[in-house]
């Protein structure tokens, strides 16, 4: 598939952000996520990531300019907001030892899903944090039951991307409460679960 992936960093991402902060709008209400927020959290949230020297933006084009993905990446630390938020914080103290990169968004179009676009994409995210001395990658995820109802039929998991990729689902996870869309089409603020994913190189227990 023919996209261009350009990267940014330090101010050169503000400029960006509310490109992102749309990204996460419109396909984060897709399942598994289900999240409903505002334009103004979104930007706050993401304004967050300029503080970081570490932080890298891409975005991918078509050949029309259009942009059909983003990713956003920064080197793994303490202070990483999500991180915080673990439940197992004695392991997550443990990937301290390593130096990871964390993906913190990577966002496709329906259309350029499993399309080879992402793969493309991935491996821009990892060139960035080897760059800045990275040896090891992880980022967290969304995962619902099989059986939710909200589950759309054409549903196709993306843990058979990253699994292909290398990673594998660890024991580690972070709890966040956002307005989740209910089975009955309700917008209700709920605890949603996400759990880390590692490169297969972590020596740590998968889930």
């Amino acid at each position: 598939m023919d996209i261009e992936i350009k990267r940014y960093q330090g101010e050169d991402i503000n400029a960006e952000i509310g490109l992102l902060s749309d990204f996460r709008l419109r396909y984060f209400r897709e399942f598994p996520y289900l999240y409903v927020g505002t334009k103004e959290y979104e930007q706050d949230y993401l304004m967050s990531y300029l503080s970081d020297p570490t932080t890298r933006l891409f975005l991918a084009r078509d050949r029309d300019g259009m942009v059909v993905g983003v990713a956003i990446g920064t080197m793994l630390s303490p202070e990483l907001k999500i991180l915080c938020q673990a439940d197992e914080l004695s392991q997550c103290a443990e990937l301290m030892s390593e130096q990871f990169f964390y993906f913190g968004e990577m966002i496709f179009v329906p259309e350029y899903r499993s399309k080879g676009a992402g793969k493309q994409l991935l491996e821009e995210l990892k060139k960035s944090g080897r760059q800045q001395g990275a040896n090891r990658y992880c980022f967290f995820a969304v995962d619902r039951a099989n059986d939710d109802i909200r589950r759309p039929a054409d549903y196709v998991d993306p843990a058979v991307f990253f699994q292909k990729f290398g990673f594998e689902k660890t024991n580690i996870s972070v709890s966040y409460d956002w307005p989740t869309i209910q089975a009955d089409g309700r917008i209700e603020e709920s605890t949603n679960r996400l759990w880390l994913w590692v490169d297969r190189k972590h020596q740590g227990r998968p889930a």
